[in-house]
């Protein structure tokens, strides 16, 4: 039985998951006018290079956001106003340095790779304007969530964006009839710096810390790269597999190939998305339950995390295999082919959400670096069974190498938090406990509410 702090968590969660659904309808616009007004294989290539510039921004953040709640919350309770300053202006410059860096060696990269071909190079050069931009963004949100402005930190980049992504994508293709494939990624770069400017504005280059310009320690600052460095590829995962597959799908597929399972696994993560607001939602009173020592209210926490995500995640199961098929047809005949794919991606955000939240739980309990050895076990299992099965069955060959890598995330976390924690994260191991299952908590929830 859910107490009224769980309808409080399902109540947050669906009020930011409504932002996220109209964000979600906005970004579904958006690559529904992509599809139609341009080329599968232009459209392939434009899914390449802006997750390619994507993921170099996440890089470049290299795991500041991740850490930044646990060191926010931890300044703010000794009011280290001057610590929470430094370690702002810290992430901020860093990052920034190292995005600069990582846009040119991309762009001189590509340009060897592909001998100079000007059609990839100038793509691939423009969507690398974004990199630094995605980088603040990253940056921004991290800070914003530690704060608990979970609007702030969730609806820049999730609902505003792609709203103007959509309105200018629909503009130009009213005006001009298609679309080039340079004019996207110009629209895709261009909005993604605006926006991490205007967001910058209002969470403050500072983060508000009040407080002298102090230099903090040295031996302090690279804890903090430490840190964020142990982080950089579990959050890489976590939050990114959809932009790290579409890349690496780049090197095994044709571009038409690549636009076909970009929209599959671009729905499937939306979906995904229910996941990411539940467990960012309780980050900040999972920490405050850890730094405490109170087991039972993080177990608390879990079930009622557990249950809103492996039920919403059930049902969008549920609408993929009825309705999947007739979604992908809206964005040509072709997409159609993606069905079997739509359904496997599904699938693996439902394992993911039986996982329950145990990358936050291990960030906010400091200790992210045991998360390293099976996230890179998922991706070694991922980038063989891509490998392996690809060449044979194409997109489905794809899709099976990302379920079975976020199969291989879920269940060795699952094992390091019970490890490293003392207790159990998954949803599995609650019923094994004899506590509801997540679905059933869910609907009683929803009973409560109608009655």
């Amino acid at each position: 039985m859910i107490l009224p702090d769980g309808a409080k968590l399902l109540t947050q969660t669906l009020s930011l998951s409504t932002a996220r659904v109209a964000g979600s309808g906005a970004n579904f616009i958006a690559q529904l006018l992509l599809a139609r007004s341009m080329g599968t294989a232009d459209l392939g290539l434009f899914y390449i290079v802006t997750s390619m510039a994507i993921l170099l921004g996440a890089v470049a953040s290299i795991g500041y956001p991740g850490i930044a709640n646990h060191l926010i919350v931890r300044y703010a309770a000794r009011c280290e106003d001057w610590k929470m300053r430094a370690f702002v202006l810290v992430a901020r410059r860093d990052t920034l340095v190292i995005a600069l860096g990582l846009a040119l060696a991309g762009v001189a990269a590509i340009a060897i790779g592909s001998d100079g071909n000007l059609g990839i190079v100038w793509p691939a050069a423009i969507a690398a304007l974004s990199i630094p931009a995605f980088a603040t963004l990253r940056i921004n949100g991290g800070i914003a969530n530690a704060l608990q402005r979970y609007s702030l930190s969730i609806l820049p980049d999730n609902l505003i964006r792609p709203a103007l992504f959509a309105l200018i994508i629909g503009t130009l293709v009213f005006m001009a009839g298609s679309l080039t494939l340079l004019t996207a990624v110009c629209a895709f770069s261009a909005l993604m710096i605006v926006t991490a400017f205007a967001q910058t504005l209002i969470v403050g280059w500072s983060a508000g810390a009040a407080g002298p310009a102090l230099e903090p320690d040295r031996r302090e600052v690279k804890h903090w790269r430490k840190s964020g460095g142990t982080l950089l590829v579990p959050v890489l995962v976590a939050t990114l597999f959809a932009d790290l597959a579409i890349s690496f799908s780049g090197l095994l597929l044709e571009h038409a190939q690549v636009a076909i399972f970009s929209i599959a696994i671009k729905i499937a993560f939306m979906l995904g998305f229910f996941i990411q607001i539940a467990y960012q939602i309780v980050l900040p009173r999972f920490t405050k339950s850890l730094r405490a020592k109170d087991q039972a209210g993080v177990v608390d926490l879990l079930t009622k995390a557990n249950a809103v995500a492996a039920g919403m995640m059930f049902l969008a199961l549920l609408a993929s295999w009825f309705a999947g098929s007739e979604l992908l047809g809206i964005f040509g005949v072709e997409f159609q082919a993606g069905y079997s794919v739509l359904l496997i991606l599904v699938g693996a955000q439902l394992v993911r959400a039986l996982g329950g939240p145990a990358l936050p739980l291990l960030i906010a309990s400091g200790r992210h670096k045991y998360a390293i050895p099976p996230i890179a076990a998922s991706l070694a299992v991922f980038a063989a069974t891509a490998l392996a099965l690809t060449p044979a069955l194409g997109i489905t060959g794809m899709a099976l190498a990302v379920f079975a890598a976020i199969a291989v995330t879920s269940a060795g976390l699952a094992v390091v938090v019970r490890r490293e924690l003392g207790f159990s994260c998954d949803a599995l191991s609650r019923l094994r406990l004899g506590l509801p299952l997540p679905g059933l908590i869910l609907g009683r929830v929803f009973e409560r509410k109608l009655s």
